[in-house]
C-alpha cells in the first residue's frame, strides 16, 4: 500500500473512532487479510468466526483481533471483553501454537479500565491502541511486515495445549442440559390467582425464595411482582434468579456448609489481584468445601441465554468468556512469565437453557466450558419435579453428587 493510500485509510480509523461502531470493518478493510470461519478444534471440526488472519485461515500466522469501547459509563462491559477476548486467544493458541495474536484497541484510552489494560498487554503477543498516530503507524508496520510481531508466553501455552489434549471429551450418549427453567416458573406464578401480598404464599418455592429476597433488599422484583409487572419480572438479571434460587434452596436442605445466594456472589482468588488490581474481583454463584479431595467446589449457575427462543446468539461468547475465567482462577507470575498453576478447585455447571443449540455440533459448548476446566454438569431441569420444586435430597443429583465429593456440612 502506499503512503496515500494508508493516510487516506488512517484519516477514515480515525473518523470511525470518533463515531463509534464499524471499528472491525475497518480494520478489516486496511489490513486486507483473510476472513471467515477458521477451525480452532481439529479432532472435533469445531469453528470460530475471525476477520483478520494472515496469510490463510487454514494456516494462520498473526491474527489480528479487534475490540471497541466507548460506553456512557466508564469501564461498562470492560470485564466482560477481556473474557472474552482473552477466551477467543486461548482457543487460537490451542489450534495453532506459532500463531501470533495482536490485538487492535479503539475507542478512547480513558474508557478502558486500567487493570483491563495491563491484563490485555500481559496476555497477548501484542496491543496496538489506535486511539494515537503511534498505533496506527504500528498496524502500517504489522500489514508490511506480519512476522515483525514476537511471541509471548510460549511455556504457558503449550502447558494449556498439553492439557486440553488430556481432557476427556463427553460422547455422543451425554446428556446435553437443555430447559426453561426460568420462563417455567415465571409462567407458573402468572398463573396464580388471586394475587398474594407475601412471598411465602407464591406457588413456588423458587420464585417465593426469589421474591422474598427482593422484598428485604428493596429490590424492584418484588414491586413488579405486586403491580403484574410481568416483562420487567422476566427482564430481571438481579433477585430473580430461579437457578440460583433452586441451588440454595438444595443446599440447605441438604445442611451444607456454603458460602453465597441469590445475587450474593463470593469474591475468589484469581490472577488478577496477581497483577496488582486490587478494584476487582472473579466470583462464583456458590463455594463449598470437599473433605474427601481437601479442595474448594465453585457452583456455577449459566443460562445459555437466547430467551425463549433459545436461539443461541450469544452462547459462543459466554462459553468463552468462562475459558478465560478457568485461566484466570489458576495462573500466576514467576520471573515475569504466565505459570498454569495445579487445578486446586472442582468446578460444578448448573445449565439452564439450550446448550445443544448448534444441531450440527450439538457438544461443541459443553467441550468448550470442559477446556474451561468445569468438572461436572447437571441441567437445572434435572434437579426439579413435574411440579417444578426442588428434588428431595434422596433424589436429587446436586446432593448426590456433592455428598460423594463429602463437601462439609453445618
Amino acid at each position: 500500500m502506499n503512503d496515500a493510500a494508508w493516510q487516506a485509510q488512517s484519516k477514515s480509523l480515525i473518523e470511525v473512532q470518533k463515531r463509534g461502531g464499524n471499528l472491525e470493518q475497518e480494520v478489516k478493510r486496511l489490513l486486507q487479510w483473510s476472513s471467515g470461519k477458521m477451525k480452532y478444534d481439529h479432532r472435533h471440526e469445531y469453528f470460530i468466526q475471525v476477520d483478520n488472519v494472515y496469510p490463510s485461515l487454514e494456516n494462520p500466522k498473526i491474527l489480528a483481533s479487534v475490540t471497541y469501547t466507548e460506553p456512557d459509563t466508564k469501564g461498562h462491559s470492560n470485564e466482560n471483553k477481556l473474557q472474552l477476548k482473552v477466551g477467543e486467544l486461548a482457543l487460537t493458541k490451542y489450534a495453532y501454537p506459532e500463531c501470533k495474536v495482536v490485538l487492535v484497541l479503539g475507542g478512547s484510552k480513558e474508557s478502558w479500565l486500567p487493570y483491563v489494560l495491563k491484563a490485555f498487554d500481559f496476555f497477548f503477543d501484542e496491543v496496538v491502541s489506535i486511539w494515537d498516530k503511534s498505533g496506527l503507524k504500528r498496524l502500517h508496520e504489522i500489514k508490511a511486515n506480519p512476522g515483525c510481531v514476537a511471541q509471548k508466553h510460549v511455556p504457558f501455552w503449550s502447558s494449556l495445549r498439553n492439557e486440553w489434549n488430556n481432557i476427556n471429551y463427553k460422547e455422543a450418549n451425554f446428556s446435553i442440559p437443555c430447559g426453561l427453567l426460568r420462563y417455567q416458573i415465571l409462567d407458573k406464578i402468572k398463573k396464580q390467582k388471586p394475587l398474594v401480598d407475601h412471598p411465602n404464599l407464591i406457588n413456588s418455592r423458587i420464585a417465593a425464595l426469589c421474591l422474598q429476597r427482593s422484598k428485604s433488599k428493596g429490590g424492584a422484583e418484588w414491586k413488579n411482582f405486586r403491580a403484574r409487572k410481568w416483562s420487567g419480572l422476566e427482564q430481571s438479571r438481579s433477585y430473580f434468579n430461579p437457578l440460583e434460587s433452586l441451588v440454595e434452596i438444595t443446599l440447605t436442605s441438604g445442611n451444607f456448609d456454603y458460602q453465597g445466594g441469590i445475587a450474593h456472589d463470593i469474591s475468589v482468588p484469581s490472577f488478577l489481584q496477581q497483577l496488582g488490581m486490587e478494584n476487582t474481583m472473579l466470583s462464583e454463584d456458590f463455594v463449598l468445601f470437599s473433605k474427601k479431595l481437601k479442595k474448594r467446589v465453585y457452583i456455577q449457575c449459566k443460562a445459555s441465554g437466547g430467551g425463549r427462543e433459545q436461539h443461541g446468539k450469544n452462547i459462543q461468547n459466554r462459553t468463552k468468556e468462562q475459558i478465560t475465567r478457568g485461566i484466570l482462577y489458576r495462573c500466576f507470575i514467576e520471573n515475569r512469565a504466565i505459570v498454569l498453576g495445579e487445578k486446586d478447585f472442582v468446578w460444578i455447571s448448573i445449565l439452564d437453557g439450550d446448550w445443544g443449540v448448534t444441531k450440527a455440533a450439538p457438544l461443541k459448548y459443553i467441550h468448550m466450558l470442559q477446556h474451561a476446566g468445569y468438572d461436572y454438569f447437571l441441567g437445572a431441569s434435572t434437579l426439579v419435579d413435574k411440579f417444578l420444586e426442588p428434588l428431595p435430597m434422596e433424589s436429587n443429583p446436586l446432593t448426590k453428587l456433592l455428598d460423594s465429593l463429602a463437601c462439609r456440612k453445618k
